[in-house]
């Protein structure tokens, strides 16, 4: 029998007294089980979660075989719409200028809060309680690995290597962001995080949707075996590492890498033109492990496109490569 899939509209009152209108997808087994909570785009150019909730629900509407799963393609509908990391923000203005409408940082919202506080609780209200999981889908910058962001609660690690991905940070508790509010209220709250803002790309979609389902499936939401992820899985409290750094200025010209993959000791990374010199500087990796970093970027890279420019400082970051601790 195949699940009964509805599309529910919850209403946010704004302080001036305008309504919002979030969709919302509700995909019901009809029998009792977990209820999974997924959201998407809580910063508006936070994007490439939209795409995965929108095929893990073509898929959980055949398959789910217990249980419920709630899904928020679109939680900060304004921001979005203003195609900002928060509401009315101006161009090239920094994510920790958020003026407290950061919206992972106001769970379980409030009802007499600002606009962004109101989104929440109104999300909330609708579905917080009911959820026994949350999966919270959100994008940084597209140098940095993406990564899965735990909490270090009873069973979340187990949890978390099921996801197959190769990278997972474990954070200290902030109770006010949506992954931290379900674990500080006896639950399990996870945060992913893709490479890249203001786009799609297919191959962290694919990522993404591995994580989701596989989440779905360790909880006993999907039917079927895991899907195989990345070996071996590494946790920020497991690792050590080496930042790669610019030993001139220059323009930055990076080889082919992927985030996540292994890279060997000696492997070239790129070069650097000089624009003193006229000198070409080969960087090669100092040791053998898998890419958390790679890239020439700096701070407000998310928001500022000055911030994204190949020219690089001297001492400046390339890249950043990660190994298990030694025993």
């Amino acid at each position: 029998m195949s699940a009964d899939v509805k599309v529910r509209r919850i209403k946010a009152k704004l302080r001036s007294g305008k309504q919002i209108t979030i969709p919302v997808w509700i995909v019901d087994s009809r029998k009792k089980g977990p209820c999974l909570l997924l959201t998407a785009a809580q910063h508006g150019n936070e994007v490439q979660g939209i795409e995965v909730i929108r095929r893990f629900v073509e898929i959980a509407s055949n398959d789910i075989i217990v249980g419920k799963a709630i899904a928020v393609p679109f939680a900060n509908l304004p921001a979005i719409r203003e195609r900002r990391p928060h509401i009315r923000m101006r161009p090239e203005q920094p994510y920790g200028d958020d003026r407290g409408h950061n919206m992972n940082r106001t769970w379980p919202g409030r009802r007499g809060g600002n606009d962004t506080a109101r989104v929440s609780f109104a999300i909330y209200q609708a579905f917080g309680e009911e959820a026994t999981h949350a999966l919270d889908l959100h994008c940084w910058t597209a140098t940095s690995a993406p990564a899965v962001l735990v909490r270090d609660v009873p069973g979340i690690r187990d949890l978390s290597r099921k996801l197959g991905h190769r990278f997972v940070q474990v954070r200290p508790p902030s109770d006010h962001t949506l992954g931290g509010y379900f674990c500080a209220t006896g639950r399990i709250g996870i945060t992913y995080e893709f490479a890249g803002q203001y786009l799609v790309n297919e191959k962290q979609v694919q990522q993404g949707m591995r994580v989701t389902i596989n989440m779905a499936k360790a909880i006993g939401l999907l039917p079927g075996k895991l899907i195989k992820g990345e070996d071996p899985i590494l946790f920020s409290d497991e690792i050590q590492g080496v930042s790669v750094t610019a030993p001139c200025t220059g323009l930055f010209v990076p080889q082919k890498h992927e985030l996540c993959s292994p890279v060997e000791e000696g492997a070239e990374l790129g070069h650097i033109l000089s624009d003193v010199d006229l000198k070409c500087h080969t960087i090669v990796s100092p040791v053998a492990g898998y890419f958390s970093a790679f890239g020439a970027s700096r701070k407000d890279c998310d928001v500022a496109l000055p911030a994204q420019h190949p020219y690089v400082s001297k001492g400046g970051v390339l890249a950043k490569i990660v190994y298990p601790k030694k025993s």
